[in-house]
């Protein structure tokens, strides 16, 4: 299967499994509320048609992972041996996003 070249900002950093300091109090509320949202939205609503829970739920861990680095460790533990390709990709987006967001 061929390689396709990859944004240079989506990379995952050399230390992309290491902790990442951690956001200012306002953004990480505002991830927790939005993420929390997000994945409650997505496992209430996902068994009707048309909304996308395998996007919802995802997407809302990932943000509650920026938000906690607690649960950054535990989505690690359940997806790291799973899919280790996608671990690396949603490594390489969070470490984007934390930069955006510092």
């Amino acid at each position: 299967m061929p390689q396709t070249e990859r944004h240079p900002d989506l990379q995952p950093d050399r230390s992309a499994d290491e902790e990442l300091p951690p956001l200012r109090v306002g953004i990480r509320i505002l991830l927790f509320a939005l993420g929390s949202f997000l994945v409650l939205f997505g496992l209430i609503f996902g068994p009707l048609p048309g909304i996308p829970a395998i996007v919802l739920v995802p997407a809302g861990a990932a943000l509650l992972s920026l938000a906690s680095n607690r649960l950054n460790l535990r989505l690690r533990a359940f997806v790291m041996h799973r899919w280790p390709n996608a671990w690396h990709r949603i490594q390489g987006v969070r470490a984007w996003l934390h930069r955006r967001l510092s």
